[in-house]
């Protein structure tokens, strides 16, 4: 799929589309959705310790240690770049995990600033400062690409969050598909940060449209649950169709 290929942060993709977080999270089904033509492999959000509680399951995880070896073992296999997301209660365990993850061979890192559990403990958009202040220590401690993970509901502020990523130095960031997501950040940061979109990719021509917006990559997760690895393969005929244009 290199004829479909872009980059995120200079990172080279061979395919614009990727697996979201937590969607096929074993090492075995990450290995299939490489050889299927994934251009990434998203590892699920990774906490310093195990994290299981009755009410935030999105984040349940066996622990970054764990985590640390699967990423080790995917990078070994020498097939699309690895992403790992992290999530933390304070600003040093994002950038202990951002900075673990990158030493064993994640290619981005992707901090998880949106989950309910984050937002409930750190609060980082309730206080710009302390989104500002995570993702400043990250930024010095990480020695790879990082991306910013911006939850749904916090449209009405995009002005402040765009300014404090900025001032932090956050070049790129994981968005919803959407208007009030991708398109309007995208007109609040002036197009200067890279944008990730999550969801309404259901077809190689949502994949394109959401290119032509500005997006530099797109995650899936819904659609790829219910159509498995082959999805990635249909993404990329639809796309080479929308390319062609009508015959």
């Amino acid at each position: 799929m290199q004829d479909l290929g872009t980059t995120v942060l200079g990172v080279p993709l061979p395919f614009p589309v990727m697996n979201a977080p937590g969607t096929f999270a074993s090492i075995g089904e990450l290995r299939q959705l490489g050889a299927a033509g994934a251009g990434a492999l998203c590892l699920r959000t990774a906490t310093v310790h195990p994290f299981v509680h009755r009410e935030f399951h999105g984040l349940h995880n066996p622990g970054h240690d764990k985590l640390l070896t699967v990423t080790r073992e995917l990078v070994e296999l020498g097939g699309p770049p690895v992403v790992a997301s992290v999530a933390g209660g304070t600003a040093d365990e994002y950038a202990l995990l951002a900075r673990l993850f990158a030493e064993a061979g994640a290619s981005l890192v992707e901090l998880n600033l949106a989950d309910p559990w984050v937002a409930r403990t750190l609060a980082p958009y309730e206080d710009v400062e302390v989104l500002a202040e995570v993702c400043t220590r990250v930024l010095e401690a990480c020695p790879v690409p990082v991306l910013v993970r911006l939850p749904t509901d916090v449209a009405p502020r995009w002005g402040r969050i765009a300014a404090a990523l900025r001032v932090a130095g956050v070049r790129g960031v994981v968005v919803g598909n959407d208007f009030a997501g991708m398109e309007k950040l995208l007109l609040e940061t002036r197009g200067e940060v890279e944008m990730v979109a999550v969801g309404q990719v259901h077809s190689g021509y949502d994949v394109t449209r959401s290119l032509a917006k500005g997006a530099r990559a797109l995650q899936v997760d819904a659609d790829l649950k219910l159509e498995g690895p082959r999805m990635f393969r249909r993404l990329a005929r639809e796309m080479r169709r929308a390319r062609e244009g009508p015959r």
